[in-house]
């Protein structure tokens, strides 16, 4: 018999996926005591938190980044292996808000809307509406009655992407694949939903029925279903030039 030696053409994952869940939620955890990010609890019999919005999941993303971990973007949110951990069970956050418009319909926004405006022109010269902004911290904002009492800091990866599908007419157009960042490329005969807020901003996340949102002005936003995925790298395949 010939000897088989396992060489063959595996196909290994960019990304290996995780709830916070495991020894070191608890720790995960405690780092967000005090800071009024919104609803999240620890569960010790399952090691596992609950809870997720942008300001949880921002924070756990600069968290963890010294770590090699990092919480899942945008282009994550449409791999199957997250899909998976997803679907009818949780809805998941990715640290990011979309910006349409300087003014918004709910008070609470618009410090936080002064703040993303702030950084987007420092970062790119100009505000250039609509846009999509990654690579913030979290901090509290003192004085800030009438919003969440939150602002965000520019990290050194901090982006603002300006895309016109993130926009408003684009609401309720289907999908199926996305692109590099992870914004769809829109067909009408897709499987899943794009929903996008009018104006003001929004928060950016994949439901449970694995449509994506970024029509929810209420930012602070967070339920027992709610879970943030965290990601390291895996070995990502790799193609023959001929590919």
């Amino acid at each position: 018999m010939e000897t088989i030696l396992q060489n063959f053409q595996w196909q290994k994952p960019e990304v290996i996926p995780a709830f916070v869940e495991g020894a070191d939620a608890e720790a995960v955890y405690k780092s967000l005591s005090g800071m009024n990010l919104g609803w999240n609890d620890y569960q010790g019999d399952t090691q596992t938190l609950r809870g997720s919005n942008p300001f949880i999941a921002a924070r756990i993303d600069t968290l963890l980044r010294p770590y090699g971990i990092r919480v899942a973007n945008l282009r994550d949110l449409s791999r199957p292996e997250i899909m998976g951990m997803v679907k009818d069970r949780h809805y998941t956050d990715t640290p990011a808000f979309v910006l349409r418009t300087t003014d918004d319909s709910n008070s609470r926004n618009l410090t936080l809307i002064k703040r993303i405006t702030e950084e987007v022109e420092r970062a790119n010269g100009k505000l250039e509406l609509p846009v999509m902004v990654t690579g913030f911290d979290v901090v509290p904002l003192e004085g800030d009655s009438k919003g969440y009492g939150l602002g965000i800091v520019a990290r050194n990866d901090f982006k603002a992407v300006h895309d016109e599908r993130l926009a408003g007419s684009y609401h309720g157009k289907r999908f199926s694949q996305v692109d590099e960042l992870g914004l769809p490329r829109f067909d009408s005969n897709g499987s899943r939903t794009w929903y996008a807020r009018q104006k003001g901003v929004s928060r950016l996340y994949l439901l449970r029925d694995l449509d994506l949102s970024s029509d929810n002005e209420d930012l602070a936003d967070s339920i027992g279903d709610g879970r943030v995925v965290v990601v390291k790298s895996g070995e990502a395949t790799q193609k023959k030039p001929s590919e």
